[in-house]
């Protein structure tokens, strides 16, 4: 009951207030973004409100609810996760409980098709997997979430048309809202909480704590009605008071009354239920708080329980059911700034908290300001970002773009507070979004007309750090430039379980052009479907099989290296090379990425593994795999079978064939483009005695649009590869691959050999094709090794190290790369630590600028056209000069300077 206090003092509050109205309407009139928003809300609602106007009856009638006179009920009961009887006879028609709690194939059908006044509960609907055929009914034990959805549905429409009403004043808009939202107050005003003397929630149901049940669904985190219904409340509050519906009146309770009961039963229930912490928490949280918020002060209730009571829960004051703010926040990661979960939950996660930043702001409270830890959370997507803004994948899932609206939130929040400098970042981001055809300012949504900020133009652009890790994760993200034409970058992740997370085992995704072109399949329908655990394993990543799944990982080096307590690097070695080579039990694998040009490139893989037989497993998205030898003739193929051996989950490959693969051998992807050019992944992989390959058509690597054209997207297959190695273990003998992405005519790669080796030692040769100046002779010895020896090349070069790129064209020396070593010579040029450990250092020459970077001193040994005549080197950084001068060893006609430590350092030779 309602006090005497006078209730509803400050209708509309969510979001906006009257007072704003002019600047809401300025925003809409002014900038295209928030026009087209605005259209689009209109586009969608006008022809139900126009139906409205003459049959206001239609609308109502396709919302799920108990219809049938004896059988309004207003108590449920729930059996084994399943709705099981109602009891109980209401007045009115009482709003229906779903059906049953796990998800299935079905989708409804549009609202023009769907069944009026069903008052058996069954929908008609149709097939997500197949949605070509023809619709069926769907029983409501058997309906899945349609009934949830279908009333979610229906509510967001009356959230738009109030908007709609709060905006323009036009009363058909409140008319359609109001009798939507009325049917569904009292509808549920009606019904108890569901109750589950089983306890198959973990919990009895009704107000009793405990279990994850919400008040409408079998998941608190999904009880969602109440959040799309509270908007409507508060934008047609003085609309409601003016035209109380007769069902409502019949209560004998006013609008406040009715409507605090109903939404307090949700944040009630809710603050008891579901998850005290993790995504489960969070995600509980975002369906109490704008039926929160949308009460009156504590003052108004005979309970004292108002928006200001519950409020602090969130805020300040944990409790055992669920964590506050502060608690929250101490899960994010420290040095990363990244929630312990997958990507999908990880930023899903920061998004829904900074939502919450402006209606909580509206109650006076900063929380961002007092929890600045959400500020690093969120920029902690960038790293975890592609080139065209679509999120890495990897554990359960599905990718795609990450949220822009915590961006919006952000730059929203920093426009408020003044705060200029992150305003830009935050800008920069959703320009990326807009400028790579990932977002659409114009698709918001209300919220964001009343949230966003009118314009993002400016300068600036988005973190791109060259290299990010996450210990808790596992996973490692290697990248070269931002730019979707040419960036180039690779992932490599080894696999855990639980946390959303999944046991793929050392698995590498390769992009190319900005597209995740070799990424982990994430396809699955839901967790309850049958091909969840292929996506899900080892079998549906880039690895090796059998082997290491789960477990910790040793991290032999990433380069550059990420920040000591920090997520991403802030030094580099090398402008064009880096790598991470990462341990796991009987595995070890060297990923690296090796920038050509301004605009080619490549990846290099070099895979090691103990065990006796190995299957080298990659799927790439594509609508054909071609597979060659080393003179690129097709290598001839026959039907074949797997072996009873094999995983299981091999049975999921179709039409494999096989071909001996004891030489060198090429494969090459093809990824035809709709309105733009064709693209390719090229392999080419070192051969090896015994070796076969598989050629098969993998299941569907995705469900969203996160590859060119949709390739393999469902219901299209992705063509993929295993280069099986028998009785020969795959560390003396490992796979090494070099992979390279490209546009049709853009192929830079001309020829690859192979050197000499042994069983810790690979050395590739890579020639390019003169595409550019840059490329003009342009060769790359590539060398890799897993011990401390001494290792020689056949030109009489040395190498002792972990990785190393020696790279000339036709104006000579390029750079001298080496990754985590001690010494690498090529001809009369030579880089080496100054000391006794092993150092990461590059030497480079651009058109005759030389400079290097270096994490410790070390010596240069290079031809000296004046032997016999010590001359000083300059060496400036930061605007700083020192002065080294090199030994000269005359007989060899070379000169050895000693370098410091540095960063970026120019060298100013005595030629210069």
């Amino acid at each position: 009951m309602l006090s005497a206090a006078r209730a509803g003092e400050d209708h509309p509050r969510l979001y906006v207030s009257d007072a704003d109205k002019p600047a809401i309407q300025a925003k809409i009139r002014d900038h295209a973004w928030a026009a087209g928003a605005y259209r689009n809300l209109l586009a969608t609602i006008d022809p139900y409100v126009t139906r409205h106007q003459s049959d206001p009856q239609w609308i109502v009638s396709r919302l799920a609810m108990y219809w049938k006179p004896g059988e309004r009920y207003t108590q449920c009961y729930i059996k084994d996760e399943n709705w099981d009887r109602g009891t109980g006879d209401a007045p009115v028609p009482t709003v229906r409980l779903p059906g049953m709690r796990t998800w299935n194939d079905y989708q409804n059908v549009p609202l023009e098709d769907r069944i009026p006044y069903s008052e058996n509960g069954d929908m008609k609907a149709l097939s997500r997997k197949n949605p070509d055929q023809p619709p069926v009914i769907v029983p409501y034990r058997k309906s899945g979430h349609l009934v949830r959805s279908n009333n979610v549905e229906i509510l967001s429409l009356a959230e738009k048309a109030a908007f709609a009403y709060w905006v323009s004043g036009e009363e058909k808009y409140a008319k359609f809202a109001a009798d939507i939202f009325n049917a569904w107050l009292v509808g549920t005003y009606y019904m108890k909480p569901v109750l589950d003397p089983g306890k198959s929630s973990k919990g009895p149901g009704g107000t009793k704590p405990g279990g994850i049940l919400g008040y409408y669904d079998y998941e608190q985190i999904h009880d969602d009605l109440a959040l799309h219904a509270a908007p409507v409340y508060d934008f047609l509050f003085d609309y409601l008071q003016a035209h109380p519906a007769p069902a409502l009146q019949a209560t004998g309770r006013s609008l406040p009354e009715v409507a605090g009961i109903v939404f307090k039963r949700f944040v009630d229930i809710g603050r008891v239920r579901g998850g005290h912490n993790g995504n489960w928490n969070v995600n509980g949280w975002n369906m109490m708080m704008l039926p929160m918020l949308v009460l009156e002060k504590s003052e108004a209730y005979a309970d004292g329980h108002g928006r200001d009571y519950y409020l602090p829960f969130f805020t300040t004051n944990s409790t055992k059911y669920h964590d506050a703010l502060p608690k929250i926040v101490a899960a994010y990661d420290k040095d990363t700034g990244l929630w312990p979960e997958s990507p999908g939950y990880a930023f899903g996660t920061i998004n829904t908290l900074l939502q919450f930043d402006h209606p909580i702001s509206r109650q006076g409270v900063d929380i961002i300001r007092e929890n600045p830890a959400l500020q690093k959370a969120a920029l902690a997507v960038f790293p975890w970002m592609d080139a065209r803004g679509n999120l890495v994948v990897f554990g359960d899932m599905r990718g795609g773009p990450a949220n822009f609206s915590t961006f919006e939130n952000l730059l929203a929040y920093y426009t408020r507070t003044k705060d200029e400098a992150n305003a830009r970042a935050a800008a920069a981001a959703i320009r990326q979004g807009v400028e790579a055809g990932i977002y659409d300012r114009s698709k918001v949504d209300w919220t964001g007309i009343c949230v966003n900020v009118g314009d993002v133009s400016g300068s600036g652009a988005t973190p791109a750090a060259r290299t990010a890790y996450s210990a808790f994760h596992r996973h490692v993200v290697l990248r070269n430039g931002n730019d979707p034409k040419t960036s180039l970058m690779a992932t490599l992740y080894g696999g855990r379980k639980g946390a959303h997370l999944s046991e793929n085992g050392l698995a590498m995704q390769l992009y190319g052009m900005g597209w995740a072109l070799g990424p982990d399949a994430s396809a699955y329908e839901s967790y309850w479907s049958d091909d969840r655990a292929y996506h899900q394993s080892a079998v549906g990543s880039n690895t090796i099989l059998p082997g290491y799944t789960r477990g910790p990982i040793t991290v032999h080096t990433i380069d550059p290296p990420p920040a000591r307590g920090g997520f991403t690097n802030t030094t580099e070695t090398s402008p064009w090379c880096s790598f991470a080579d990462i341990g796991a039990d009987q595995k070890r694998r060297l990923v690296a990425i090796v920038r050509t040009s301004a605009t080619t490139g490549y990846y290099v893989d070099i895979f090691r593994s103990k065990l006796p037989d190995n299957d080298y497993l990659y799927h790439n998205v594509g609508s054909a795999l071609r597979l060659a030898d080393a003179a690129n003739r097709p290598l001839a193929e026959e039907p074949a079978a797997f072996g009873k051996k094999d995983p299981a989950l091999y049975r999921f490959f179709r039409n494999v064939s096989r071909t001996h693969a004891d030489g060198d051998f090429l494969a090459q992807w093809t990824i035809p483009g709709k309105s733009s050019p064709t693209l390719f992944m090229d392999m080419w992989m070192r051969g090896g005695a015994g070796r076969s390959v598989f050629q098969f058509d993998a299941p569907p690597t995705t469900l969203v649009d996160v590859t060119p054209a949709g390739a393999s997207k469902a219901p299209a297959s992705t063509p993929s590869i295993i280069v099986r190695q028998t009785g020969k273990d795959g560390w003396n003998a490992p796979f090494v691959a070099v992979f390279e992405p490209h546009e049709a005519g853009r192929k830079s790669i001309a020829k690859i050999t192979a050197l000499p080796g042994s069983r810790s030692f690979v050395g590739l040769v890579v020639e390019s094709r003169p595409l550019d100046r840059e490329l003009q002779g342009r060769k790359d010895v590539i060398l890799n090794a897993v011990d401390d020896a001494e290792h020689a090349t056949p030109d009489g070069g040395l190498f002792q190290g972990t990785f190393a790129v020696a790279s000339t064209n036709a104006e000579g020396l390029r750079e001298l790369y080496l990754g985590r070593g001690k010494r690498l010579r090529v001809g009369r040029q030579e880089l080496a630590s100054a000391g006794s450990k092993p150092v990461s250092a590059s030497i480079s020459n651009a058109g005759g600028a030389w400079s290097y970077s270096a994490d410790a001193p070390i010596r240069w040994t290079f031809p000296d056209a004046k032997a016999g005549t010590p001359l000083p080197i300059v060496c400036e950084a930061r605007g700083r000069r020192t002065t080294v001068t090199p030994v000269v060893n005359s007989r060899e006609g070379t000169a050895t300077v000693e370098l410091p430590a540095g960063d970026r350092v120019t060298l100013h030779l005595p030629a210069d």
